[in-house]
């Protein structure tokens, strides 16, 4: 709604003249169409107008899917937290077979999918489906380079652990 003053000069002209009487208020309608357009409006019954059934029954859940939801952060927490005890194990037993096996598998599934949130984040497939599929499958391709490089490192050479340890006393 918009106001208009009608009453600001005579009080421009004499400063006592807003004591004496009040401002004058008029409204100006919200547009400047019959009154009656509302009433002539009619819904469109597309399916979203009404609601279908009573507020008592129960919504209806979509089905599970195990790499969507709670699945997914459960397996990230659990990667996540098998990460403390290899790193504590690796540090008091220093380098074993085992332990640089679980390293060099679990840390960089840990890192892909930390990296393919941030994709999901920042590069959504609605607004950039292109850069999505890029990045993911760059990211998966990188992935599979790490891993397979974890593995050259722990089999042909000194393992993930020894490294760590000559580089902290380098």
């Amino acid at each position: 709604m918009s106001f208009r003053l009608f009453s600001s000069v005579p009080r421009l002209i004499n400063p006592t003249y807003s004591f004496l009487r009040a401002p004058i208020v008029r409204t100006a309608g919200f547009h400047a169409s019959r009154a009656c357009a509302f009433k002539i409006t009619k819904p469109v019954n597309d399916g979203a107008t009404f609601v279908k059934g009573s507020v008592n029954e129960a919504v209806v859940l979509p089905p599970r899917d195990k790499v969507a939801g709670s699945y997914h952060w459960d397996f990230d927490r659990l990667l996540s937290a098998a990460l403390v005890p290899l790193t504590v194990a690796s540090v008091i037993n220093g380098a074993h077979p085992i332990t640089d096996l679980c390293l060099g598998v679990i840390l960089p599934i840990h890192c892909h999918i930390g990296f393919d949130a941030v994709i999901t984040d920042y590069l959504p497939s609605r607004r950039t489906p292109i850069w999505n599929k890029v990045t993911t499958w760059g990211l998966r391709g990188a992935t599979l380079i790490v891993l397979y490089g974890c593995y050259e490192f722990n089999t042909n050479d000194v393992g993930l652990t020894e490294v760590v340890k000559r580089m902290w006393h380098a």
